[in-house]
């Protein structure tokens, strides 16, 4: 069992990179690329690449039969997608640029070579399988809430992209706009902007300018039972 935090660090950005770079073939098969805010790509399950993020925010939402609410933002420094086997579960999905990005996209037959060579007990891999874990988690979690719930749900979810300021208060990504709440929650601009209403009015939610504010956290948490089931914010 790994002591928290030490697969993240095992598996951070620098560290993926630096093994990458071992191989003297390095820019053979993988290339940077600039992706504009609000570009859409498709991800399919007949992966030829893995796409790692360097700089920038993206939204990664399944698509298919499983349907489309399941969503995630990727970090700077995460994998975007990491196949783990040939017959893993359907990973078919739209990412879209957030922000303006810079990601790496990386041939898999290469990528598999050097986590063989250079990871031999599968930090990298495992780490990846962990954060999957938890997102899984996360979509059956919210489909037993309610509408207004989902909307909190989705606050709370991008509290792990922002910013902690002060204890029990977060700054939300400046990315974060009604339509992109709505669309999270799956509920309509109006329905999301009425719940929101509803959490200015308590001081719960400060949205008169950018970055939005949650000045109360565990409040948050508590209207949708996930007191201790959401990541901390960092």
């Amino acid at each position: 069992m790994y002591p928290e935090g030490e697969l993240a660090s095992l598996a951070s950005f620098s560290n993926v990179m630096k093994l990458l770079k071992k191989d003297a073939h390095f820019n053979k098969f993988c290339t940077q690329h600039r992706l504009p805010k609000d570009n859409v790509e498709v991800i399919t399950d007949n992966m030829k690449y893995a796409y790692l993020l360097q700089n920038g925010y993206l939204s990664y939402t399944y698509t298919g039969k499983i349907g489309s609410g399941y969503f995630f933002i990727v970090v700077p420094g995460m994998f975007v997608n990491l196949p783990i086997s040939g017959n893993q579960v359907p990973i078919a999905g739209k990412v879209r640029a957030l922000t303006d990005i810079v990601w790496w996209k990386i041939d898999i037959g290469f990528l598999r070579k050097m986590l063989l060579t250079e990871d031999p007990r599968n930090h990298i891999m495992l780490n990846y399988a962990l954060q999957t874990r938890y997102y899984l988690y996360l979509i059956v979690k919210k489909y037993h809430l309610t509408s207004a719930e989902r909307v909190y749900f989705s606050l709370l979810r991008c509290t792990e992209s922002g910013i902690q300021v002060k204890d029990n208060q977060a700054e939300l990504p400046l990315f974060i706009t009604y339509d992109l709440l709505a669309e999270f929650s799956e509920t309509s601009k109006s329905y999301t902007s009425r719940v929101l209403a509803d959490l200015r009015n308590k001081g719960i939610l400060q949205s008169s300018k950018k970055p939005w504010v949650i000045t109360d956290v565990a409040y948050l948490r508590k209207l949708v039972d996930v007191e201790d089931d959401l990541r901390p914010l960092v």
